[in-house]
């Protein structure tokens, strides 16, 4: 059987289900429903022989953030080779460099492209769908999957099939963008209608083609940003020819235009999780139908989504709400406004907020570093190093001293020269810091705090910087 080759999207801004999902750290990373991020669910599924080692696409600011979670998975899905963009420009350019690195090796390559962060309850079904489009994909077909709809759903597209069948590829009439609410009633309840998933499978070569016939500037742009491009391990890192690509989709691109294409239905009990909402459907309902998270007391709340941090939650007399706790940020909301939240996660990019791009606690895959407390004269990090592992902090410039307080275990750490040994109880102060470098050398996971103290000469600098901005 022919292997199949999976191209893992992991584009988004994390704007709906903020404060939990930001701009650098979105949903598809997030432990939203399960032990794993959605990411990690879907790396998971392409574990069988019928697949070799998976292509993930991603921009270049969250490539640090997929190697992380690519080291936490199992190994033979951590082999995936990543595509990392120079720029945003939609699934088509994404989807193009993807095929166009495939390619190179074997043109005949199949490829099945998915988003990230969709939630697929029955994988089993997919890939049955998946297996039976391979023989219509082979022949030069586009497949996409089409989502047998369980609701009059006015956020998501449709595909129109052009007639019915149990089993198998059928052409694809029509496309159908968000339609009012009169016509999805309609559409549910004809068959040949099911919703655009956003997941596509199709040889390297035929959608080469296809953007070479229906979207030229797009293939121009990313065909030299692939022959330009730079390999650091297990990342191709494409060149800035990328970002003179046309940002368009690949449905607006290739599929409105295409006439190979056909649609299988599907019900594999799929989610897009795209607000908290749908977090609430998918969740695990207690007696008075609230899905909880964490350390939350509950008195009169029903129908509601609660997700305590690292504090106690109390709530008393309120239903149907979402209340998000986390290190850095509070939200409380309406379930039915819960879409809305996206223009509070937008307004604090635009005013430059550091709480729309991350969390206060930063991964890495030696360990993670929590913001205590900061200003313009100091910074507070409480610093977890994982067993084995090594993790590099980085200072913004030389005018600093850092103190280390070793809370648990032992390690060693330096700025370039030899390491130097700190062990639990001991604290050690660094001049000039730049560059730091622990490493922990033991089985158990090493905790140490780490305060860095600024000069008044670059502390003075950083405030007149601010001002001016």
């Amino acid at each position: 059987m022919t292997a199949i080759h999976p191209v893992i999207m992991c584009g988004g801004s994390g704007t709906r289900l903020w404060p939990l999902s930001r701009r650098l750290e979105p949903k598809q990373f997030q432990k939203l429903v399960g032990g794993n991020s959605l990411f990690q669910d879907t790396l998971l599924r392409f574990s069988g022989a019928e697949f070799k080692r998976c292509t993930v696409l991603v921009n270049a600011s969250q490539e640090p953030r997929v190697r992380l979670e690519l080291s936490q998975a199992a190994p033979e899905n951590g082999t995936a080779r990543i595509v990392a963009e120079p720029a945003m420009r939609s699934t088509a350019p994404a989807i193009a460099a993807a095929a166009a690195v495939i390619a190179a090796d074997d043109p005949d390559a199949i490829l099945l492209v998915v988003p990230s962060d969709h939630r697929i309850g029955r994988p089993d079904r997919l890939l049955e769908a998946q297996l039976s489009a391979l023989a219509f994909v082979e022949d030069g077909g586009i497949a996409l999957f089409g989502i047998r709809p369980t609701a009059p759903e006015t956020g998501f597209g449709y595909i129109c099939a052009s007639d019915v069948t149990e089993s198998g590829v059928t052409r694809v009439e029509a496309f159908v963008e968000k339609p009012p609410v009169e016509r999805a009633i309609q559409m549910l309840t004809d068959p040949r209608y099911t919703w655009n998933s956003g997941i596509f499978m199709f040889k390297a070569a035929t959608i080469l083609e296809e953007l070479a016939r229906h979207a030229p500037a797009v293939l121009e742009a990313v065909e030299a940003s692939v022959r330009d491009a730079k390999t650091d391990g297990q990342t191709i890192f494409l060149s800035s020819d990328y970002a003179q690509a046309p940002e368009i989709s690949i449905d607006h691109a290739v599929m409105e235009h295409s006439q190979r294409l056909g649609v299988v239905p599907v019900s594999p009990e799929w989610n897009d999780v795209g607000s908290f909402e749908a977090l609430w459907e998918v969740g695990d309902r207690n007696a008075e139908e609230n899905v909880v998270f964490g350390d939350a007391l509950l008195r009169d709340v029903r129908r509601s989504y609660v997700r305590a941090g690292r504090r106690l939650v109390s709530i008393v007399g309120l239903s149907n709400i979402v209340v998000v706790d986390t290190d850095d940020a509070l939200l409380v909301a309406s379930r039915a406004q819960s879409q809305d939240v996206k223009y509070i996660a937008q307004h604090l990019a635009r005013a430059g907020h550091k709480a729309a791009d991350q969390h206060v606690v930063q991964q890495q895959t030696g360990g993670h570093v929590r913001l205590v407390e900061h200003d313009a004269h100091y910074r507070v990090e409480h610093v977890c190093i994982l067993p084995g592992r090594e993790l590099q902090l980085v200072d913004g410039g030389d005018a600093s001293t850092a103190s280390i307080t070793m809370l648990r275990g032992e390690a060693s750490y330096g700025d370039g020269g030899a390491l130097v040994r700190i062990l639990a109880g001991q604290t050690q102060v660094v001049s000039n810091r730049g560059i730091l470098t622990f490493v922990n050398p033991g089985t158990e996971t090493v905790e140490l705090m780490l305060t860095t103290v600024v000069s008044a000469d670059a502390a003075e600098d950083a405030d007149s910087e601010r001002k001016v901005s």
